[in-house]
């Protein structure tokens, strides 16, 4: 019993220097790759469509405008589904992401160890978040303003309606009850997520569909932000 216990310690301590060990790496190849832009003779443009990236320090989202002339997205987020929302709200934010972590996890306290561990190590089902808000949004260290020309915009608009998993009439996927309160809600995503496409390689995805200095790679929000700032 003794040899059992003390091979299975040996086992157990083997896997954890493997994951402590793979966890360094993740995270340096994180840094490093966050810090290298692509895009970067990118100029902003001086007048256009203003979007924002957002931040709330572990995930970022694209937030676009209500309405312009490329396209209405009331015709595709129907207000009628967001019960404390309606046409007089200037924006919407969208969200790309695990749909189990999206579902079980509206606060970090209700986050489980199951939960985490699939999401990260797994590749699982996705959710798009998308929530009205009320009025623009004002810039400050978590909410960064970008100014895209049409074609710039159009590029982005198209990247996130590829984002949807859609019916044959091109209707989103609605995901009945699971919004966090009445002005959010979700929907049925393409792609998997797992640990090297995770939400903010989303939003990083973005910028670099609508050619926007972004990173190489971006599993970090603070990578994204930083390279949105630049």
């Amino acid at each position: 019993m003794y040899l059992y216990w003390r091979k299975t310690g040996k086992g157990l301590a083997a896997f954890l220097a493997g994951l402590a060990l793979m966890t360094v790496l993740y995270v340096l190849a994180g840094l490093v790759l966050g810090s290298i832009p692509v895009n970067s003779s990118y100029a902003q443009a001086t007048q256009g469509i203003e979007i924002f990236v957002t931040d709330n320090g572990v995930h970022t989202d694209l937030v676009l405008p209500v309405k312009t002339e490329i396209i209405d997205w009331r015709g595709k987020l129907h207000v009628q589904d967001y019960a404390g929302a309606d046409s007089s709200f200037t924006h919407v934010g969208f969200g790309w992401g695990d749909r189990q972590f999206y579902m079980e996890t509206p606060e970090w306290k209700d986050l489980t160890l199951t939960t985490a561990l699939t999401s990260l190590f797994w590749p699982t089902r996705t959710a798009m978040h998308v929530e009205y808000i009320a009025r623009p949004l004002r810039q400050n260290k978590y909410q960064q303003a970008v100014i895209l020309s049409e074609a710039q915009y159009q590029q982005l608009v198209q990247y996130i309606l590829d984002s949807f998993q859609q019916q044959p009439d091109r209707e989103f996927l609605l995901i009945e009850g699971k919004g966090y309160h009445d002005r959010d809600n979700f929907y049925e995503a393409t792609g998997k997520f797992h640990l090297f496409k995770t939400c903010n390689g989303w939003t990083n995805g973005g910028l670099k569909a609508m050619g926007h200095r972004a990173a190489v790679w971006a599993p970090f929000s603070f990578s994204v932000m930083r390279q949105v700032r630049e």
